[in-house]
């Protein structure tokens, strides 16, 4: 348990309303460091029986044990209360062959309850992970609903009014979950509160809806069986993703298949890692499947208290938290919220917020793919790389979220002492400082005889009103690194007086070399000042530990810019035998992704040197873990695992392999970048012409981190110079790589723009760069009827020499035609101008006889081809210097048409057949015939 100092804010009932004059209200509550004793409930078990096991099995097997169940014996989880004490109940339901497993019900508590600091409306940590940013982006959980297993909720908060949906108490589920702690309010209200709602503070979320689920009592403390049973009903009733602030250090199969079966469900669970300032997995955060959340302060610094280990997965603000709080735990005159909130509790739902915002965004994701986008997206802190204080590094809800990348939190390179062979030489009392999580300074005394020493490490002042403390702790070893001592004083004896703390060691040492490893036993960084010291008294003695494995690691561990030819070497602190140093005992992997780089090891027996030689350079920025394990001493003793960090220099990025590819009015540009582990993004400019952009001039193309771009909206006959450049992280931007596109002219002609059904046209066409030809360029001939708008390929052509091609084409109907040119690595591409051939249909005609005597008949007939079945022609007589259509007939199936003339006058008369354009023809006229009517 965690608790903290109770603030609240004056005010009008109700509201959020600063007071201009606040007066703070403070009990003493302050949050606790170290181990929390396992606790279960004295007289139950937790009982699941296997799915096929019948009514009476079950019934039988609580009759063995003269056990009571909470619930029906058809239930998934029973809890089953007996005689005797609960190990013994354990042991004996166990054994029934109708039981797939069971477990003591352990007492989960809360991780932190309420401080109690002076509310001053703002939220300073927000900027920390990035929240305010991240809401430009999103600002809804949409459907994403948060269930908040922990102490209840006030329901009635105003802050809160319009964000909970129904909940569950697993106390009693006749009754609503109500706060009588105020835990679960103030959990509630990190994640939900009104955002924009001109009151109280900001949830995380904006907008979410959450449920309430009380699996921990009015004290802070509930069972396993409250907390199954609180999942089980989340999931049941829509969770999609599940906060626990909770915790103890005892795992529990049946609880992890319930967190097991959420998450199969679709549900995204996070926890508090715990605030007990050891490394020692706290659960349910250490189980795989629950995002395990550390906290920091305002700035990024790992607190004293928060739990750390390789189940930390990622990291948020868990010091001088403001959230919401009960009214009715909020003295008169004083507004409903608490300040100064401390402990992974707080960390944890912020968490939880943004994953509820990244679900609703992309609300396919799974619940690991949440995860991994979350871990993905920290910012790195802390020894570089994933390690076991911030795991992943520090929640970026923005990055997470889709925006912009931003730096990582600056890193303190520490001091060169960071192994036995460097250690610094102590004499005299010595000062210094833990500047790195994790971080271990060795020292040595050398010794002309065999004596008695007391070794002391005294830390600076111990004040819980802190985020950061030291928690002194020596380890004391002889010339072989093997080890002689320990000591180690993690927590005050009396917390509410603020003290400096001292660890000693008294130890019998002999001649030569005695190594001194000092540590924060909690794993953070403090800018104070330990002292350590040591004087020739005491009783002496030794006591039985680890022996250290390694004498030193190049690179140092904890460095960084080192070269990306870097070739790592561990120096064994006493002889191994050869044949287990390999490949898979003593490896180099990437500190970001966890993965294995490839790398050969040679071992030295005199030296006791093992060399890494990467089979590839590293990536520069990049951080890389020596990790050592599996390797034996010489007398086959396994070797005590190691594992070291370095990082690699940052140096500009290579130049990418880039290519633009032309095409008509675009381009297509490609590049493949060299291994790169901290790429910002692609540029890519360009000018018209031959010149070649720099980062400052012609037009920008793109910036991104794609690997192909279509630029569009390009000139015909214009030839482009392109230039990209690889930018890193830190502004590091690569040489130059270009790629030019000559312009191209593209021309077309034809031999006769008008001809007869029948007849062909020649297609003259150039196709000429503008670097020159003297090579066959291929083209493409497009022909469309007059009345489409589809072109189809005519021809596939190759040019001459001289950039010239032509083609005959025989056309059925009026014909468009295009030239067109595609485009290569080389060349823009082109299209000429449309083209239209119009084609008249060929219409014949006899008259017969040529020559009749007034009042007589006579015939015009003929046909039109391509036949053009019910299409109308037209008679037409000449008279008064203009034609003019005196009758119609439509055409037959064949085309045919035949009039039937009878002059009025006498006299020499012309006559033709007009047959009109359409959508597929030109118009068209027979020849002119000449009538003689006598």
């Amino acid at each position: 348990m965690v608790a903290a100092t109770l603030v609240a804010v004056t005010g009008s009932s109700g509201t959020a309303d600063v007071s201009a004059e606040p007066r703070p209200f403070k009990a003493d509550f302050r949050p606790e460091r170290g181990a929390a004793k396992p606790a279960y409930d004295a007289k139950s078990v937790i009982v699941q029986f296997k799915a096929k096991a019948t009514t009476s099995a079950r019934k039988a097997a609580l009759a063995k044990v003269k056990g009571k169940s909470d619930v029906s014996v058809t239930s998934d989880i029973v809890t089953v209360t007996g005689e005797g004490t609960a190990p013994d109940l354990l042991k004996k339901v166990k054994s029934d062959p109708a039981v797939a497993q069971a477990s003591l019900n352990y007492i989960r508590r809360k991780t932190a309850t309420p401080n109690d600091w002076l509310y001053a409306n703002y939220q300073k940590y927000l900027p920390t992970v990035r929240v305010n940013q991240a809401w430009d982006l999103s600002k809804s959980a949409g459907t994403q609903t948060v269930a908040v297993l922990d102490t209840g909720v006030d329901a009635g908060h105003p802050d809160l009014a319009g964000h909970l949906l129904p909940g569950y108490n697993t106390f009693n589920t006749a009754l609503p979950p109500n706060d009588g702690d105020g835990h679960g309010t103030a959990v509630t209200g990190i994640i939900a509160a009104g955002t924009s709602n001109t009151i109280g503070i900001a949830g995380v979320a904006w907008n979410a809806k959450v449920r309430p689920v009380k699996v921990l009592d009015d004290n802070g403390e509930g069972s396993d069986a409250n907390l199954i049973n609180g999942i089980n009903w989340a999931v049941k009733n829509g969770a999609r993703v599940i906060n626990m602030s909770l915790g103890s250090s005892e795992s529990n199969p049946v609880l992890h298949t319930a967190i097991q079966n959420a998450v199969a469900k679709g549900v995204v669970l996070v926890a508090s890692s715990g605030n007990t300032g050891l490394s020692a997995p706290h659960y349910p955060s250490g189980y795989p499947e629950v995002l395990s959340v550390g906290a920091t302060n305002w700035y990024g610094a790992l607190t004293d208290f928060s739990t750390y280990g390789d189940s930390v997965d990622i990291a948020a603000p868990g010091f001088d938290i403001t959230s919401t709080a009960p009214r009715a735990k909020t003295p008169a005159g004083y507004d409903p919220y608490w300040l100064g909130l401390s402990g992974t509790s707080f960390s944890s739902p912020i968490v939880a917020g943004v994953a509820a915002l990244v679900r609703s965004k992309w609300p396919t994701l799974t619940p690991a793919q949440v995860m991994a986008r979350l871990k993905a997206t920290a910012r790195d802190a802390g020894p570089r790389g994933i390690d076991p204080y911030y795991g992943a590094g520090i929640l970026d809800a923005y990055q997470a979220l889709g925006g912009r990348w931003t730096t990582d939190f600056p890193v303190v390179r520490p001091d060169p002492y960071d192994q036995p062979a460097p250690a610094r030489a102590l004499t005299t009392p010595y000062s210094s400082t833990f500047n790195v999580e994790g971080d271990v300074d060795w020292y040595s005394v050398w010794s002309t005889a065999p004596r008695n020493l007391k070794v002391s490490l005294t830390g600076s002042e111990f004040n819980l009103d802190l985020p950061v403390n030291i928690a002194p702790r020596i380890e004391v070893y002889n010339s072989d690194l093997e080890p002689l001592a320990t000591a180690v004083n993690p927590f005050p004896a009396n917390p509410a007086v603020p003290a400096p703390l001292t660890a000693t060691a008294n130890v019998s040492v002999a001649a030569g070399a005695t190594y001194i490893a000092v540590r924060n036993n909690n794993g953070s960084r403090d800018t104070r000042q330990y002292t350590l010291s040591f004087t020739e008294e005491g009783p002496g003695g030794t006591t039985p530990g680890i022996a250290y494995p390694v004498r030193d690691v190049e690179p140092s561990d904890m460095t960084t810019y080192q070269l990306v030819t870097t070739k790592p070497v561990v120096t064994f602190a006493r002889p191994v035998l050869a044949t287990s140093v390999t490949p898979s005992t003593v490896r180099l992997v990437n500190g970001k992704t966890g993965s294995s780089v490839g790398a050969t090891v040679a071992y030295d027996e005199a030296t006791k040197k093992a060399e890494l030689t990467p089979t590839a350079p590293l990536l520069d920025n990049a951080p890389y873990r020596i990790v050592v394990s599996g390797v034996q001493e010489a007398g086959g003793t396994p070797l005590a695992p190691f594992s070291s960090v370095f990082s690699t220099r940052d140096d500009p990025p290579a130049a990418p392999t880039f290519d633009a590819t032309g095409a008509y009015l675009a381009a297509t540009l490609t590049w493949k970048l060299a291994p790169l582990s901290d790429l910002d993004q692609v540029i890519v400019r360009r000018n018209a012409g031959n010149t070649v952009p720099t980062l400052t001039t012609g037009a920008l193309v793109y910036a991104g981190t794609a690997s192909a771009f279509k630029n569009t909206g390009l000139a015909q006959n214009t030839t482009y110079t392109y230039g990209a450049w690889v930018k890193d992280r830190t502004g590091n931007v690569s040489p130059v790589a270009v790629s030019r596109l000559w312009g191209v002219k593209t021309g077309i002609a034809m031999s006769t723009t008008l001809l007869n059904y029948g007849g062909s046209v020649t297609i003259k066409g150039s196709t000429i760069p503008a670097n020159g030809v003297g090579s066959i360029i291929p083209v493409n001939l497009y022909v469309r009827p007059k009345n489409s708008t589809k072109f189809t390929l005519l021809a596939t052509l190759n040019t001459s020499t001289t950039g010239n091609m032509s083609f005959v084409h025989k056309p059925l109907v009026s014909s468009v035609y295009m030239l067109t040119y595609p485009g290569n690595e080389d060349r823009m591409g082109t299209r000429t101008p449309d083209v239209t051939v119009q084609v008249a249909p060929t219409v014949s005609a006899a008259l017969s006889p040529v020559s009749i005597r007034l009042g007589q008949l006579t015939k015009l007939s003929g046909y039109v081809a391509p036949a053009h079945y019910g299409a109308p022609v037209y008679l037409q007589q000449y008279g008064n210097k203009v034609w003019k259509s005196i009758a119609s007939v439509k055409l037959s199936s064949s085309g045919a048409y035949a009039f039937g003339i009878k002059p009025a006058i006498r006299g020499q008369i012309a006559y033709r057949v007009w047959f009109p354009a359409d959508a597929d023809h030109a118009q068209a006229f027979s020849a002119t015939k000449i009538l003689t009517v006598g």
